[in-house]
């Protein structure tokens, strides 16, 4: 999959691409239904809401653990329009599962994730893209994902002790450029420059809002470093391959 320029575009304006139903119906399902197993592993890698531990909140690294998300990480619907941003071969640094379930899923506060990153990572270049996969339908009742459009012009948002922006710099930007909901039915993917400021509010609709989010960088930045475990940062920064378009249904064939 390519994107055209009007939509590279767009992403450099912007700071984001929403593409609806990228992923079909029969290849959601078998997406959905890997879910139970990454959350079954138990171990590090599985976080729980700080409100009911009973709760998962998100899971890392689920390429790793199962095969499915493996090829999810892979696939070239992903990792094509990526390395057309990037403008480079693209390395996958952190993939992370984000269960909001349904009635307790708790919101995220606004952030941008290269500030993370940085902090935590030793990133030092933002020359990194978030490639969101919907394993659910995202609608304005269910938490969906906020982003201030064009606020990735503003250029890192320090912070050294935690994610959150201060309201006044989300104030401005937000009555700047507004914000923007992403949302679509699942197999909706969206794109988004890691200084875009973002955030959600919690979920106390029936409906579960589940996103997989790709982290990748460009392989020729080599600033990361090996100051967590691995399944919150790969420094080693050989480029993905991607997989063939069909390797989700040629799984499901072949199990």
């Amino acid at each position: 999959m390519q994107l055209s320029g009007a939509q590279l575009a767009a992403v450099r304006q912007q700071g984001f691409l929403l593409l609806p139903s990228v992923f079909s119906p029969r290849e959601m399902d078998l997406v959905r239904g890997s879910v139970p197993r990454v959350i079954a592993r138990g171990g590090p890698e599985v976080i729980r809401e700080d409100s009911d531990p009973s709760v998962v909140k998100m899971v890392f690294a689920t390429h790793r653990s199962d095969d499915v998300f493996g090829r999810v990480a892979r696939h070239p619907r992903l990792i094509a329009p990526v390395e057309q941003i990037l403008g480079d071969r693209a390395h996958l640094f952190q993939s992370r599962l984000n269960i909001k379930s349904a009635f307790r899923g708790e919101g995220w506060p606004w952030h941008q994730d290269f500030n993370q990153w940085h902090r935590l990572d030793g990133m030092q270049t933002p020359h990194a893209v978030i490639a969101a996969l919907f394993l659910d339908e995202v609608n304005s009742c269910n938490g969906p994902l906020m982003v201030i459009p064009g606020s990735q012009t503003r250029g890192h948002i320090v912070n050294d002790d935690s994610m959150e922006i201060d309201e006044a710099i989300v104030e401005a930007a937000a009555n700047e450029s507004g914000i923007v909901p992403l949302m679509g039915p699942a197999g909706t993917v969206a794109l988004f420059d890691c200084l875009i400021i973002h955030g959600s509010a919690q979920n106390i609709t029936p409906w579960p809002r589940r996103i997989l989010y790709l982290n990748l960088s460009a392989a020729s930045n080599r600033e990361l470093l090996p100051r967590r475990a691995l399944f919150h940062c790969d420094t080693d920064v050989r480029p993905i391959l991607p997989l063939a378009d069909d390797c989700l249904l040629e799984r499901k064939a072949t199990a």
